[in-house]
């Protein structure tokens, strides 16, 4: 993925500099590269060629790039192979002939998500002692293969999912739950697979880059357990408005009727190996590069961004109204990257999405001041309920607003933040990027 400025056009209008750090951070995070560079590390490692098989399941938003990059590398070494993604090219399986490719649902897993599930698991099954199969796992992936266990049904899975996501829940939250209600996550996958080998290489979208957590970690120990996903309902109050049987499950989990997930330590995982090829320290440090190229005094901003998206978004817009304030003639333009995952609470039917909301609350911070730019962007070009990927605002923005009638304060309160950068054209849209590894946030001043 060699990411020009083309796919943000939208950036450009306002910052010719912005469009070409996010273009840098965006271009780490290239899954064909990343693959190769991975597979290149494995083989050092240990020789692939002992394996008498190889097979590849590649899953998630960058599956198709991911899937196409060990094709290419590995060729006929691959046993036939899975590629699960969400939105992919009508050509796609041409693009890979020797591998069944399938469309499955996200963010709330649907009929094809346990479709692909079961495919996976019937292919695994191929394998035995002598053999290793490739996981290819990037964002998404855990919506996209999913089998709830017994008892559940798909609906009933649907309504963890949503309700989690709406209260505001983390991602190492909502896949604590996840990891029980499933069949596949919390290393189950891997015990499926055994007695082959499970060599995973891991496109991360979670901060901090928790094997366990990303994807729900389908081939990795999960050290979580039954108590801690009825703990994450308890804390969000959801015990009560959930499905009989979903609570009913977790309970004989607790009580030890339903075994537990494979934990560290455990000798399936002995001859496994996972490996984190791309994330968003990486990409960071790529827009840092880029910023410094261009000329600004640049730094990157710890810690990463968490929390609910308008109340970072305040904290980031004061930040660089403070900073604007005290920049004096003649001095160097400065950068400031941030990065990480916002949540948004919502109290109704919104159309937005987490960068759009902490965009607009930064707006509010800075409305007036000179000379200043904050871009919020989505590495893989889906904010929320919207078709947008984040928005850029300036000093201007309100009051661009406001000439149109239109009051920001409003637009916040019901989450409407598309609405709102739609209205004032500074959302940004790129469509999918084919990479998931988490938000960043760009922040620039000017020379005055």
């Amino acid at each position: 993925m060699n990411v020009t400025s083309d796919i943000f056009h939208d950036v450009t209008r306002y910052s010719v500099s912005g469009t070409a750090i996010l273009a840098a951070a965006l271009t780490s995070a290239d899954p064909q590269q990343a693959v190769a560079r991975g597979l290149s590390s494995l083989n050092q490692e240990f020789d692939l060629s002992r394996y008498a098989k190889i097979g590849l399941v590649s899953m998630g938003k960058a599956a198709l790039p991911m899937a196409l990059s060990a094709a290419r590398i590995l060729g006929t070494r691959i046993e036939a192979g899975l590629v699960v993604g969400k939105v992919l090219p009508e050509n796609a399986d041409r693009q890979l002939p020797t591998m069944k490719v399938l469309r499955s649902d996200h963010p709330v897993p649907g009929k094809a998500s346990i479709h692909a599930a079961e495919d996976i698991l019937h292919y695994v099954d191929g394998f035995d002692c002598h053999d290793a199969v490739l996981f290819l796992i990037s964002g998404g992936a855990s919506a996209l293969v999913t089998l709830p266990a017994s008892g559940i049904s798909l609906e009933q899975m649907q309504s963890v999912t949503s309700s989690l996501l709406a209260c505001g829940a983390s991602i190492n939250e909502i896949n604590a739950v996840r990891k029980h209600l499933d069949w596949i996550k919390g290393g189950q996958l891997a015990a499926r697979t055994a007695p082959a080998a499970s060599l995973s290489l891991i496109l991360s979208d979670v901060l901090g880059n928790p094997l366990d957590v990303i994807a729900s970690g389908p081939t990795v120990p999960d050290p979580t357990t039954f108590h801690d996903a009825l703990s994450v309902l308890d804390k969000y109050n959801l015990a009560a408005k959930l499905p009989e049987p979903v609570l009913d499950h977790l309970k004989r989990g607790v009580q030890g009727e339903i075994a537990e997930t494979p934990k560290p330590g455990d000798p399936l995982f002995e001859k496994n190996r996972t490996e984190i090829i791309g994330s968003l320290e990486q990409s960071m440090q790529a827009a840092h590069h880029e910023a410094g190229r261009l000329g600004y005094t640049s730094e990157i901003l710890s810690p990463l961004v968490t929390g609910e998206a308008r109340e970072q978004g305040k904290r980031l817009g004061e930040f660089l109204r403070a900073k604007a304030l005290e920049q004096k003639p003649g001095e160097s333009k400065r950068c400031w990257i941030a990065g990480g995952e916002t949540t948004v609470t919502l109290t109704g039917d919104g159309a937005g999405g987490r960068n759009q909301e902490l965009a607009l609350a930064a707006a509010l911070e800075l409305d007036g001041v000179s000379g200043v730019t904050l871009i919020t962007f989505t590495t893989d070009g889906e904010d929320g309920r919207s078709p947008a990927a984040g928005a850029v605002v300036t000093g201007k923005t309100c009051e661009t607003a406001r000439q149109s009638g239109l009051n920001a304060h409003e637009f916040l309160a019901g989450h409407n933040s598309y609405l709102f950068f739609k209205a004032v054209d500074s959302a940004i849209v790129t469509g999918p990027t084919g990479t998931n590894v988490n938000d960043l946030v760009v922040m620039l001043i000017e020379q005055p």
